[in-house]
């Protein structure tokens, strides 16, 4: 496995705001056609449809940027309602010329943040199966494999991969913690 080189300190990652309109537009048309059939909700590049995204109701936006004010990457975390209101899915894009330094695990880690603050103990993310860094990020933040579903995703040649669902448990990783600090007193 690739070892991702050292995160950049000048990313910030913090809410998606109005201001953002014209940063994002440019992100979203960046985005390769390919990785577009992966990307679960379409990136709103009119202006009344950036609004209405950064508005969404059990909805929090998350982006990374440069100082310049580039935007390199976003995060959704999306609040279950009703009898999953305690678990939230994560959403994690980062733009291709800003891989493997770090950002996706920057907003990975503040999207799950966002999802404990708002209450979830639960959250998920999917990920295609067979991107073995994506998965290993993850579990770095303490999720887990939950579920593979065979030939559940199509890219844009037709051909089928296989999804794999991670889940993150805050209670069972509050545990875990508990347990590793009490062995290293």
């Amino acid at each position: 496995m690739l070892e991702p080189e050292s995160p950049d300190r000048n990313i910030v990652v913090r809410p998606l705001t109005p201001e953002d309109a014209h940063e994002f537009v440019r992100f979203a048309e960046a985005v390769p056609e390919g990785e577009r059939r992966f990307v679960k909700e379409t990136l709103e590049t009119s202006g009344v449809g950036f609004a209405a995204m950064v508005t969404q109701p059990g909805v929090r936006r998350l982006v990374a940027h440069l100082p310049s004010g580039e935007i390199i990457g976003m995060a959704g975390v999306f609040l279950g309602r009703g009898w999953s209101s305690h678990v939230a899915e994560l959403r994690v894009l980062v733009s291709s010329d800003h891989r493997r330094r770090g950002v996706g695990q920057q907003l990975a880690r503040a999207a799950l943040l966002k999802a404990l603050q708002e209450g979830c103990t639960h959250s998920y993310i999917e990920v295609v199966a067979e991107q073995d860094a994506l998965v290993a990020m993850f579990q770095d933040l303490g999720f887990e494999p939950e579920a593979l579903l065979v030939d559940f995703v199509r890219d844009g040649a037709g051909d089928f991969h296989d999804l794999m669902m991670l889940t993150y448990r805050a209670a069972e990783q509050h545990a875990q913690h508990l347990l590793l600090d009490e062995g290293a007193a």
